[in-house]
């Protein structure tokens, strides 16, 4: 019971997280004014790399969740709960890898620097 509660806790943190992530996105084109460089393009640029940050470091936050919730577990005697405590911290591994992957799948390629803006204006440094 406590694998099944910890699964979709962890897959609904994930979901949560992640589905936020892509679509501000798409809402920074509409935001977009004229300088020296295109602002667009250093809006797509910059929310990209938002998301990107935003991504690993939801998949930080559910792997060291998911690690301290193993260290409290094997410090138990019983070595059937050391054992399951393995087992779902490997599924939680798993499946942060998965929805890591997934999520920055959906984000698609990152776009080139626009050309012309100056290095402060680039989230990237």
């Amino acid at each position: 019971m406590r694998r099944v509660l910890a699964t979709i806790a962890v897959s609904t943190v994930l979901g949560l997280t992640f589905g936020s992530v892509v679509p501000a996105m798409a809402s920074t084109d509409s935001l977009a004014t004229k300088k020296k460089c295109d602002q667009s393009a250093l809006a797509a640029y910059n929310a990209h790399q938002d998301a990107t940050r935003a991504i690993v470091m939801a998949f930080k936050t559910v792997i060291d969740s998911a690690k301290v919730t193993y260290l409290a577990a094997r410090q138990s005697g019983t070595a059937s709960i050391r054992k399951t405590a393995k087992a779902k911290y490997e599924a939680a591994l798993i499946n942060a890898h998965l929805m890591r992957a997934s999520a920055l799948s959906a984000l698609g390629k990152a776009p080139r620097p626009p050309q012309g803006c100056k290095e402060n204006e680039l989230h990237s440094q």
